[in-house]
């Protein structure tokens, strides 16, 4: 649908979007964008986050994997994993999801489709290994399941809507968004 310019153009949208909100949480300690693109380096530098280049072949759940012993060596006791194809996520639902995440040590919501997972809470941030891709919603439960880990399962419209497919991009020109992902839609429709 889009062409690979165009894509990369909404990835950078709603790579600030996501990153945006995660700034102005009032619950998020520290954020760190975990990326196998060094371009994403500034962009996160802008938004007071850290970047962690992933490498060239590591993948997503490595690249997680990494960026989890980087923060526990950092002090964290938690971790948050929170995908950038987010552009409906706003901060009360961080705030709210992690305040409703007390006492868990694993909270998740899924993606719409309810295959995939579009937030992980793991406390402590190891007890469970990350396991995005195909039915990872399913898969991250059962871990925490065979590790005994007390796990809630949280629903926020924001957070479970990701842009997969070209129908997902069709839904979002609909709605008028006041973000960089609504002004990158806006000069699309221009340019058609």
């Amino acid at each position: 649908m889009l062409k690979p310019v165009e894509r990369e153009q909404l990835t950078v949208a709603m790579l600030k979007d996501v990153l945006s909100v995660l700034r102005r949480s009032r619950q998020v300690g520290s954020v760190t964008v975990v990326s196998a693109d060094k371009n994403a380096r500034s962009i996160s530098r802008r938004f007071g986050a850290n970047f962690l280049w992933e490498g060239k072949r590591r993948g997503l759940n490595k690249g997680l994997k990494l960026a989890i012993s980087n923060s526990e060596r950092r002090g964290a006791s938690s971790v948050l994993v929170i995908h950038s194809d987010l552009p409906l996520l706003k901060p009360r639902e961080i705030d709210e999801f992690l305040e409703q995440s007390q006492g868990y040590s694993v909270s998740l919501t899924p993606s719409k489709d309810g295959t995939g997972t579009n937030a992980l809470l793991m406390r402590p941030p190891r007890v469970i290994r990350p396991v995005f891709g195909r039915d990872s919603f399913r898969k991250h439960l059962s871990l925490a399941m065979k590790r005994n880990a007390r796990s809630r399962v949280l629903r926020f419209r924001g957070i479970s809507f990701d842009v997969d497919k070209p129908r997902d991009l069709v839904n979002l020109m609909r709605r008028p968004l006041r973000n960089e992902t609504g002004k990158f839609l806006r000069t699309l429709r221009k340019r058609s």
